[in-house]
């Protein structure tokens, strides 16, 4: 398969255009999968694109594109990709298509809708890698190949696949991520060359092998880590070849948000080697409605842990408009010559005052910024910005590949996200060597009548640095987790546990080993929740009877709403960092640490008395909402029962059918205030009616919108 696949694309370039569209494309072969381990979310695809925002087109656009925190709904990626290039004087043996004007190369990973760069994707991924539906990732085995192939395509390099049957990153192919994803394209002309006969579609024969990486963890919770290794399959030298990365993060991207509100700032940090930005001015309309401040509004950025060639740090900084003088230096390089040239290798950028490649003058004045107090930022007016890092030039023989690894970081402030930086290149430099709390325990959840019961086991304690747990509750899908915060040091945000118990060791107060993790509450010595020895009648399907679990009950809640709980271990800290603590599972439907609930009354046996609408009346702003969430409920319903809504006029509106079989509310049910025709329904008075085989109920609810 894969022959035919590189077949096609050689006779692309010899057959009319009318021949060239009945041709395979192989980008059919194109996958889509995503990392929601942390706080950070993603949608990305086997062929070296990280996210699409879809600048240019908001309905094309996928989700998540790096929603930060994730469960927010708030998506800060419009485009991150990879590009290589090199000089027009290229060996033949090098480069593939037709090159009449000896333009220099530049292949990208890029989509032109999320990029606006002028040629599609110069990568196609292989056949033989490309799962049915998903691309590949270490924690879906659905998502893998029939088969990994003995060696990397179109080479001889062995292809090591782990004891997990994963081809992990680290020694003997073992993961040394918590989740890896894995992908394999090689350079081809991009589908452009299938829609005309563009007599200047040219590429570099290289391959890149694409690697995420993503831990969970309170030090590694706010960056994904990408390793990307780039190879000459070719038959000659590829000299004087950069490789870099393409960085477009918008708060918000400009299709999310009126344009008057979108202007964002983009910084060069060379100490950590991280090109970053946030909002210009702490202030935008939220998609969802309302306006976001400044405090919620993230500062995010890539930050470069290892670059191709010379000393392995960033040899160009590059900051532009997303469109705005797209073929001038200033500007994005809209065709590949121009972005080799303009934004890869940053030559002749009016914003650069010294020619080292590096923009840094940001006023005009021909002084750097750092020296005569100019903004030392690039103001992307009224769109995002773009932001590129390349590499230092390498040659590379046939066979011979090198590597860049950078991490997409984020953080509340920018003294938080430097913060984070810095973890992910400390882990770097000790060899993805993570540092890691107590292991997580595993929780199940008992509702009641506004209440609920947490039940987890003890196999954190086993650790030697083992100290306590702390609870939390969030009410909006884990976007929050309590109502009461602090910032740390750094100017991290952290939240007041709902509930915490440590052991009565003498260790208690604020930590204090370390001073920049002084801030980190030990306890008080309380001692742990009482040990409960489990029986049938707890109702648990996770513990068995005879088990010991610890347990805490929640009473300070409502019926009717939706709960996440977490529970976390934590240490006593270890002298190199402060205490470690576990962070919430993102799918609290698996086993792990975090459950969701939904509090309610028992339902009805022998009477419908108790049927409520809750509530009543119905207004927008009450407080009884959740975030976004519109929605009325009928609570104290038996099993199974049809309710039937009308308006003041005697009409129909909606039927539900409720039956509680597999509900977490079983004597709820919910409207979202939808009509049968998925309308939503006006202001004004309603009646309904509620059937079962224990009786009927009547009664009305006023909404106000």
């Amino acid at each position: 398969m894969r022959k035919t696949v590189r077949l096609a694309v050689v006779l692309l370039l010899v057959l009319p255009s009318t021949v060239l569209l009945a041709q395979e494309n192989p980008m059919v072969y194109q996958r889509w999968n995503s990392f929601r381990l942390n706080k950070v979310a993603t949608l990305f695809n086997n062929t070296g694109l990280l996210c699409d925002g879809n600048q240019q087109n908001r309905p094309l656009a996928r989700s998540p594109a790096f929603e930060y925190p994730n469960g927010s709904g708030l998506y800060w990626g419009t485009s991150i990709g990879f590009v290589v290039g090199a000089p027009a004087d290229q060996p033949d043996g090098t480069w593939g298509g037709v090159n009449p004007d000896a333009l220099a190369f530049l292949d990208g990973t890029m989509d032109e809708g999320s990029a606006d760069f002028w040629n599609e994707e110069h990568f196609a991924p292989y056949a033989e890698l490309a799962a049915p539906e998903m691309a590949s990732m270490s924690d879906n085995p659905e998502s893998w190949p029939d088969q990994w192939p003995a060696t990397y395509p179109d080479t001889d390099v062995p292809l090591v696949v782990g004891s997990e049957g994963w081809p992990g990153f680290g020694p003997g192919g073992e993961r040394v991520a918590d989740v890896e994803s894995f992908s394999v394209a090689y350079g081809w002309g991009g589908t452009d060359q299938l829609e005309s006969a563009n007599s200047t579609t040219r590429w570099l024969k290289t391959q890149m092998v694409v690697r995420g990486l993503a831990w969970q963890g309170s030090l590694y919770e706010d960056f994904l880590v990408w390793v990307v290794v780039v190879r000459n399959i070719g038959t000659d030298t590829i000299h004087d070849l950069r490789v870099g990365t393409h960085i477009d993060l918008g708060f918000l991207p400009e299709a999310w948000s009126p344009a008057f509100s979108d202007d964002d700032r983009h910084y060069w940090n060379g100490d950590l080697q991280l090109a970053y930005a946030t909002d210009d001015n702490d202030y935008e309309v939220s998609p969802f409605g309302g306006v976001l401040s400044g405090e919620e509004i993230p500062w995010g950025g890539v930050c470069a842990l290892r670059m191709p060639g010379g000393d392995h740090r960033v040899a160009s900084y590059d900051a532009s408009h997303f469109w705005q003088g797209q073929a001038s230096p200033s500007g994005s390089g809209g065709n590949p010559e121009m972005y080799y040239d303009w934004n890869l290798m940053n030559n002749n950028d009016p914003q650069d005052s010294n020619g080292d490649h590096f923009d840094d003058d940001f006023d005009g004045d021909g002084v750097p910024d750092s020296e005569n107090g100019g903004p030392g930022y690039y103001v992307g007016s009224g769109a995002d910005g773009l932001q590129v890092i390349g590499s230092s030039a390498i040659d590379l023989a046939p066979g011979e590949a090198d590597t860049m690894i950078i991490a997409v970081v984020f953080g509340t402030t920018r003294e938080d996200l430097f913060t984070n930086a810095a973890r992910a290149i400390s882990l770097y430099e000790n060899d993805w060597q993570p540092l890691t709390a107590p292991p997580a325990p595993t929780a199940e959840a008992v509702v009641g009548d506004r209440k609920v019961t947490l039940y987890w086991d003890t196999a954190a304690e086993e650790d030697p640095e083992f100290e306590g747990y702390k609870i939390y509750r969030s009410a909006d899908n884990g976007v929050t987790w309590g109502s009461s915060t602090f910032e740390d040091f750094q100017g991290g945000i952290h939240y007041i546990p709902l509930a915490q118990f440590d052991l009565e060791d003498g260790l208690k107060g604020n930590y204090e080993s370390l001073p920049e993790y002084a801030w980190y509450y030990l306890g008080d010595d309380t001692g742990l929740p009482r040990l409960h020895e489990v029986t049938a009648e707890d109702g648990l399907t996770l513990f068995q009877p005879g088990d010991s679990v610890r347990t805490f009950t929640d009473r300070d809640i409502l019926n009717g709403l939706t709960y996440q709980y977490y529970i976390a271990a934590y240490d006593t800290g270890n002298g190199v960092v402060g205490p470690l603590e576990n962070t919430p599972a993102t799918l609290p439907d698996e086993i792990n640490n975090t459950v969701e609930v939904i509090p309610h009354a028992p339902g009805a046996l022998s009477s419908l008395d108790n049927v409520r609408v809750v509530p009543n009346p119905y207004i927008v702003a009450d407080a009884f909402e959740q975030g976004l969430l519109r929605e009325l409920q009928f609570t104290g319903l038996p099993n199974r029962c049809t309710i039937t809504i009308y308006n003041s006029a005697g009409e129909k509106v909606r039927t539900i059918e409720h039956d509680a079989a597999g509900s977490k509310a079983p004597s709820i049910a919910f409207w979202n205030l939808l009509n049968d025709d998925r309308q939503l329904v006006a202001p004004g008075v309603y009646f309904y009616h509620v059937k079962s085989r224990i009786g009927t109920k009547e009664g009305k609810f006023v909404v106000i919108l």
